[in-house]
């Protein structure tokens, strides 16, 4: 009985262990991409969270109208449905490299407005008659943040305001600067200085208004032969719509 036993029993204790054996191998083993999955997936950049841009609501027109917005990103205004906006040409002036300009027009394509930005050019000096009158036709707040750091300016605003020559020279567009308190000035600048890469910004029919011939940026503005012909026109239903998309642009915020 022992001799028949001994030897089975042996051989079921092998073949035991060469089953345990092969169980273990083949559980441990690791294949030969594991390691490089791992370190690949440990060395891989993070992902970069979304920009400011991407993460915020669009804006939304009122009904009948359409937003436009840069490519950018930096600024945004309203307008009518059947307007367009066109790639515009810089006036004879000083402007940054990256500075953009564009054109707003009509069905009919009428330029009601003009957009510039990266605005470097110096204003004009004083005629060598010296200043002139001056009257503001129409004035109301802009969604625009003063920048911090400009100098003698006040909240952006969106004016309509003639100065007097041989006629009264009108103008309409943003500004932060106003004319001298005594009434008279020598130029009246429609630009505001954004808080953002945009740089100083105008947005209307001249960037400067002078008291002599219409300045060289933007569609040749309009003169009148006395304050209350001036006044009936940017009264007019006709004006409404320039005015308000004009009054509708925004800067995005300050972008560190």
């Amino acid at each position: 009985m022992t001799s028949v036993h001994l030897p089975l029993c042996r051989t079921l204790a092998l073949l035991s262990a060469a089953v345990l054996l092969l169980t273990g191998c083949s559980g441990g083993e690791e294949s030969p991409d594991a390691g490089r999955t791992t370190a690949a997936a440990s060395t891989a950049p993070a992902a970069e969270p979304p920009s400011p841009e991407a993460t915020s609501p669009p804006r939304e027109a009122r009904e009948g109208w359409k937003v436009f917005t840069d490519p950018r990103r930096l600024l945004s205004f309203e307008l009518p449905a059947d307007w367009v906006v066109q790639p515009a040409e810089p006036g004879a002036g000083v402007y940054a490299a990256d500075a953009v300009h564009y054109a707003v027009r009509t069905p009919a394509g009428i330029t009601a407005a003009e957009l510039h930005t990266g605005i470097q050019t110096e204003d004009p000096p004083c005629p060598d008659f010296g200043p002139s009158p001056y009257y503001v036709l129409g004035s109301e707040p802009l969604s625009i943040p003063a920048a911090p750091d400009a100098v003698d300016a006040i909240e952006p605003r969106f004016v309509m305001r003639i100065i007097q020559g041989f006629r009264f020279f009108s103008s309409y567009g943003i500004t932060d600067q106003v004319g001298r308190a005594d009434g008279v000035a020598c130029t009246l600048t429609n630009t505001v200085q954004a808080d953002n890469p945009l740089g100083r910004v105008s947005f209307g029919d001249l960037e400067v208004l002078v008291p002599k011939a219409p300045a060289n940026t933007g569609p040749q503005n309009v003169t009148f032969g006395t304050i209350g012909e001036a006044q009936a026109y940017f009264d007019a239903p006709e004006f409404a719509p320039t005015r308000q998309v004009i009054a509708s642009l925004q800067f995005a915020a300050q972008t560190g």
